[in-house]
């Protein structure tokens, strides 16, 4: 059994992962819901945002940080949707960075023509400092995250960036597309495939468009007995299950 550290968006992504993780290494190991905190009301906030904050609170201390715990991480996981790469204005800042007037220690997060208009900022997506496709996108958000956390060298830490999102990870397990290759291009599956209907594969999904705890449970327990083949879909669960086995797995 190994300790794990997850810093997630939410608590249904904190949920799928452990459950992923106990699948690969097949054991049951001990998790810390580092982020966001159990009562979804810390100081970091949810969601992806509540990840940055996180990430730029430890900046250069990752180490100290893992250790500090009891016991002790041997695996950090951190978690950011690949949609936030597609969707949100502010992790292109520093790409687009020549078209803006803000002034230089203007904070993304607290940008005030973001919060006032967002029409308002001149970020551009999709941004074409980088590939407008899913291993593009995912790859740029490891570089980000790795800009704002500056790990030290040789960590058991993973930046796992499902694209578009771990809901991706669902439709795998349950759908065959013969028209999808890489399911990764799929935009916002959770609205646009599993919570479309009130059922979704005989799973009644509960309080629709919002994840209940209980349909998740249901939709993650098909995700882990069908792991090999969501791994064969999306690239991005092959590299995170590639991560695991490299840590964890001697």
């Amino acid at each position: 059994m190994k300790t794990i550290g997850i810093v997630a968006e939410g608590p249904r992504d904190f949920e799928l992962i452990a459950a992923v993780i106990d699948t690969i290494t097949n054991e049951e190991n001990s998790y810390h819901m580092i982020q966001p905190e159990p009562d979804m009301a810390g100081r970091f906030g949810n969601g992806w945002k509540g990840v940055w904050k996180w990430c730029e609170t430890n900046q250069g201390s990752l180490n100290t940080y893992m250790n500090s715990l009891t016991p002790v991480l041997d695996f950090l996981v951190i978690h950011m949707d690949g949609d936030v790469e597609r969707c949100e204005k502010e992790v292109h800042c520093e790409c687009q960075r020549k078209f803006c007037d803000a002034p230089e220690s203007t904070h993304p997060l607290t940008c005030e023509k973001i919060a006032n208009n967002r029409s308002d900022c001149p970020v551009v997506l999709p941004c074409e400092e980088h590939g407008n496709t899913p291993e593009a996108g995912a790859n740029f958000l490891r570089s980000f995250i790795n800009t704002l956390l500056l790990p030290e060298d040789e960590l058991a830490v993973s930046y796992m960036i499902p694209f578009d999102a771990t809901d991706t990870w669902i439709v795998a397990a349950f759908d065959q597309y013969e028209d999808y290759e890489d399911y990764e291009v799929l935009s916002d599956p959770w609205t646009s495939i599993i919570a479309r209907a009130p059922q979704y594969h005989g799973i009644k999904i509960r309080n629709r468009p919002h994840k209940a705890k209980r349909t998740y449970e249901e939709l993650i327990s098909v995700v882990c007995d069908n792991w090999s083949d969501v791994v064969a879909k999306c690239p991005q669960a092959k590299r995170f299950d590639e991560d695991v086995r490299r840590f964890l797995i001697k």
